[in-house]
């Protein structure tokens, strides 16, 4: 699919300062404050990377083939994820979607000397299912070829994974005025 594109290692991604907030807005600090929306990243294949890190957006556009259409979930940055987010174009409404596209950022480090950058190829899949009015999801990907190994070598392998995400609120796109 032309509208798929990388799961960028290095790639940095901005659709946005907007966030999820921690409580809900008016809350007063005696009030239960909202739990952190939270990320969980699961790798496996020729890089291995389990991480959580904090949801920073749930967005939804209109529907379409543009970069800020359809559902997007980004990723607030940490010391080893730099950021990074889910985009689902097409998306409708709650439920499970085949053309999407996952990117991460994940820093340089022990195990990353270059970085990583996974590029798509023919095997390559996304799976998305999003829940509970946009505020939960799961993306699924499979065979995502990796530019550069653990060691820095040039094609280093498959990767697969998880990208489950939990949001406090969804922000959706103003209706244009007419």
């Amino acid at each position: 699919m032309t509208h798929r594109v990388l799961l960028a290692l290095v790639l940095a991604v901005a659709v946005g300062t907007a966030g999820c907030s921690a409580r809900s807005r008016g809350s007063s600090p005696s009030q239960t404050a909202t739990p952190v929306p939270q990320a969980h990243i699961e790798m496996s294949g020729e890089i291995n990377f389990l991480h959580d890190m904090d949801v920073k957006r749930c967005y939804v556009g209109k529907p379409g083939t543009k970069l800020l259409n359809g559902y997007s979930v980004s990723f607030a940055g940490d010391a080893q994820v730099e950021g990074g987010e889910v985009l689902v174009p097409g998306f409708t409404g709650d439920g499970a979607y085949d053309s999407a596209m996952v990117i991460l950022n994940i820093a340089q480090g022990p195990g990353f000397p270059h970085g990583t950058t996974l590029e798509e190829v023919p095997q390559t899949t996304v799976a998305v299912t999003i829940s509970n009015a946009g505020r939960a999801g799961v993306a699924r990907f499979t065979n995502y070829r990796s530019i550069y190994g653990k060691k820095g070598d040039v094609r280093g392998g498959l990767v697969s994974g998880t990208v489950t995400w939990s949001c406090a609120e969804v922000e959706h796109a103003a209706a244009p005025q007419g």
